[in-house]
């Protein structure tokens, strides 16, 4: 029988990892599961009433009621050490009245998980995978214009990071006890950077790559519709939902031996993007070609930061010192009282 917890076993600063919600609303979430080899897709921490969990969502940093049960299943992970995690919790609400932005408006991150994935499946298509990355990089440079206008510093954060970050916060005042250790496969984002880096290091000389971004593509200004947008998702989506469940094992686990020259492009051209906000605020010139040299500076500046790009999947599974207090359980009647303190 699967190890369950109920909602009087909790303790505030508590790690909660959600399954995607029903219907279109989880669309993006199941294509993040995907691309992370995750069943979950988001991220927050039980706060100190324990009916809420603290979270990074459009808004920014905000206390939120836990959903309805059946909608979503929510796994619990807890410190090794139980040390009083309330300080963090302390931390993520100062972020909360900070009103901390979340950049994931229309999923603008949904490009991170689709190119930290350590493997392409050869069967998802070339239009399908390229469409999604201009969603992602349209959403992207939004965001980067937003926050360069909002007249704040700090650089926004994912939901997984979110809970990371508090927790490294919390270390750096309060003691190493507070920090989440990783195992060796957390980043495989990393890896494939790795992969990447690897090959360009071994192109014969002279050999360049066009990263030149199509005439109407919203990276140079041009117009992505709210519609148009959604079409490529939504296709992306099924796709991946008809291939799981066709053959899983044999589609999903398919890999070409190199990395395409159109695969290394689009990290390229998002990954300047991805700099710009999180890194080094460098301003990368648009171009027709790059050279091996010019993208390798480019991935192994993303690398320095992958750290920052810690998925739910990680938190759920490849850290050394979170405990696994199981799926969260709680009936209708326990947590009305919850949504009843927010009419």
């Amino acid at each position: 029988m699967a190890k369950t917890i109920t909602l009087g076993e909790l303790k505030t600063g508590d790690i909660v990892l959600y399954t995607p919600p029903p219907g279109k609303e989880g669309r993006e979430s199941k294509i993040i599961c995907f691309f992370t080899k995750s069943p979950v897709s988001h991220t927050g921490m039980i706060a100190p009433d324990h009916g809420y969990a603290i979270q990074e969502i459009p808004d920014g940093a905000s206390c939120i009621t836990l959903p309805e049960p059946g909608t979503r299943k929510l796994y619990i992970r807890r410190l090794e050490g139980e040390p009083d995690t309330s300080v963090v919790d302390t931390i993520a609400m100062k972020y909360v009245e900070e009103k901390l932005p979340y950049p994931m408006s229309n999923l603008a991150f949904l490009g991170l998980y689709m190119l930290a994935s350590d493997f392409i499946p050869d069967s998802l298509g070339g239009s399908l995978f390229k469409n999604a990355l201009k969603v992602a990089s349209y959403e992207l440079m939004k965001l980067i214009n937003k926050h360069t206008h909002s007249g704040t510093d700090e650089p926004p954060m994912v939901c997984s990071q979110f809970a990371a970050a508090c927790y490294d916060e919390a270390a750096m005042t309060y003691g190493p006890q507070y920090k989440i250790h990783y195992n060796e496969d957390v980043s495989t984002f990393a890896n494939l950077l790795r992969k990447i880096i690897d090959q360009l290091t071994e192109e014969e000389e002279g050999k360049t790559y066009s990263v030149a971004l199509e005439e109407n593509h919203p990276l140079l200004g041009g117009e992505l519709g709210e519609d148009e947008a959604d079409m490529h998702l939504q296709n992306l989506a099924d796709h991946l939902e008809q291939k799981q469940n066709e053959a899983q094992d044999k589609v999903l686990l398919s890999k070409p031996e190199k990395v395409s020259d159109e695969l290394i492009a689009s990290f390229y051209q998002y990954g300047k993007g991805l700099l710009k906000l999180f890194g080094n605020k460098t301003e990368y010139p648009d171009k027709k070609e790059a050279t091996p040299e010019e993208i390798k500076s480019v991935l192994e500046e993303l690398l320095r930061i992958q750290e920052t790009f810690v998925t739910p999947g990680d938190l759920l599974s490849k850290t050394t010192n979170l405990m696994d207090m199981g799926e969260l359980v709680y009936t209708a009647s326990e947590i009305a009282p919850y949504w009843n303190k927010n009419e």
